[in-house]
């Protein structure tokens, strides 16, 4: 199995769990037979909340819901879930964007996000992936804060056959910015990608050192950071949203 067939498959480990939960659940509130009414609605509506489906996204699904069972294209709770289906792929259409790039020059790609995200792990896959499409990389050890993260990235750095460039851990995580998208416009890379130090985005101190990373980049590349991902556990839930 291929690292990208792996990743899919723990994705869809992780996301099997959160399923099952939402749907036992749902399956205590909507029993066999049980007719659509507005104690229905208001149980609905708390057990999706409890679940972490949103606020805004639970008062929509029960409107939507509600105007159903109105209009009669709904009756009883064997209903509700189809419907429920529906409704949710009807809010997220498809999507097919591309990382944005740079119209010349090296295209310099900002990666940020908390601890334990997965942020190196995903340079190294991204890196990689546009390696095999022919495209010159560098990586930047901008996270000079966690232990062995430097370390890390240099170990996928000769695993995957890129450059990397790096200071040692502690040193200033903007120089490493510097450094990298100048040897980036130098060497005539296609991209930069800057690995960060894991932050909340609650940390003031810590977000505005990440300004001044991009500052640098987009002093020393123009346009950069054309793409900045944030990277985010995918069972996190609505504090996601808090994050980006």
């Amino acid at each position: 199995m291929g690292l990208f067939s792996k990743t899919v498959q723990y994705i869809k480990d992780r996301l099997d769990k959160t399923r099952s939960r939402i749907r036992s659940s749902l399956a205590s509130i909507l029993t066999l037979g049980r007719k659509i009414d507005e104690q229905l609605l208001t149980e609905l509506e708390e057990t999706l909340i409890r679940d972490d489906i949103g606020v805004e996204t639970t008062q929509q699904l029960i409107e939507d819901l509600r105007a159903g069972w109105k209009d009669r294209q709904i009756s009883s709770s064997e209903d509700i879930i189809p419907f429920l289906k529906d409704k949710i792929r009807g809010y997220w259409p498809p999507q097919d964007r591309k990382l944005n790039t740079a119209a010349s020059g090296p295209t310099a790609i900002l990666v940020a996000g908390i601890n334990g995200s997965g942020k190196t792990t995903s340079i190294a896959k991204l890196a990689y992936t546009l390696s095999k499409d022919g495209k010159k990389v560098i990586v930047a050890a901008c996270d000079t804060f966690r232990a062995a993260a430097v370390e890390q990235l240099t170990i996928w750095a000769e695993r995957i056959g890129v450059q990397i460039v790096k200071h040692k851990s502690g040193s200033d995580p903007a120089a490493v910015a510097y450094d990298a998208c100048e040897a980036a416009v130098a060497r005539g890379a296609d991209y930069v990608i800057l690995d960060t130090a894991g932050r909340l985005h609650t940390q003031k101190h810590l977000m505005d050192e990440l300004g001044k990373i991009r500052s640098v980049v987009a002093k020393k590349i123009p346009g950069g950071p054309h793409e900045v991902i944030l990277v985010i556990d995918g069972t996190t839930g609505q504090n996601a949203i808090m994050q980006a």
